[in-house]
């Protein structure tokens, strides 16, 4: 009697020591809510970086749009909207007529005139650190129409010639904390606006164009800081 009721004492401490059939459910209903939280809350936090990289890549999209904003209002305002084309990636051209008598590479007098606001423009936009930030080249660019020149050194020095005129309509673009965001490059006759053998086409090709070369290290630098948060 003894033997059997020891047996029956064992078998029921044993019976007591493994969980549950409902026990072992809760269980596991309990671990995948929490893996179920854990995806929830990782999804919460992707969506915020993609949304955070969304809004940065859009305000640097901004910065290039609202710098030639700001020079093509200048420009228009000075020399009217039908000398003023905006071109691909935002880049603002004024007729070169306007800037330069025919083959010289010597600004005019109107030329000066129209140089002189847009200078007080480049050098505002450079204190701006919301913009400058993101700026790496306010590149001024000379073109010309394909009549027969030394076209690639009248484009050249025509860029530099308006470069000289922004920072001595402005001198403190002439120092090296403005200087730096200025550099002036010639194409020749080899990006024309109309290609056409016309006077109308040759008037809109010889031009001087204003082309915003963004950061790319920071602008990028900025986006693995958010992405490493």
């Amino acid at each position: 009697m003894k033997n059997r009721k020891r047996r029956f004492q064992i078998q029921s401490d044993e019976e007591h020591y493994w969980p549950s059939f409902a026990d072992m459910m809760a269980m596991i209903v309990l671990v995948m809510l929490f893996i179920a939280i854990i995806a929830f809350v990782q999804m919460i936090y992707d969506a915020y970086d993609q949304t955070v990289m969304k809004q940065e890549l859009a305000k640097v999209a901004d910065v290039k749009k609202h710098i030639s904003d700001l020079i093509e209002n200048q420009l228009e305002e000075n020399v009217g909207k039908d000398q003023v084309v905006r071109g691909p990636n935002n880049t603002i051209s004024v007729e070169g007529d306007i800037l330069f008598d025919t083959g010289s590479a010597e600004i005019s007098p109107e030329g000066k005139k129209v140089l002189n606001d847009l200078a007080d423009v480049f050098a505002n936009l450079i204190d701006e650190k919301d913009i400058s930030q993101y700026l790496y080249i306010i590149l001024i660019e000379g073109h010309t129409d394909k009549v027969p020149y030394d076209n690639w050194t009248l484009s050249a020095d025509r860029s530099v010639a308006v470069v000289k005129e922004l920072m001595k309509a402005n001198p403190r673009l002439s120092t090296p904390d403005y200087a730096k965001y200025l550099a002036a490059t010639g194409y020749s006759e080899y990006k024309p606006v109309i290609a056409e053998n016309t006077n109308e086409a040759y008037k809109k090709n010889r031009r001087i164009s204003f082309q915003i070369i963004l950061d790319d290290e920071k602008w990028q630098g900025r986006l693995k800081e958010i992405m490493t948060y």
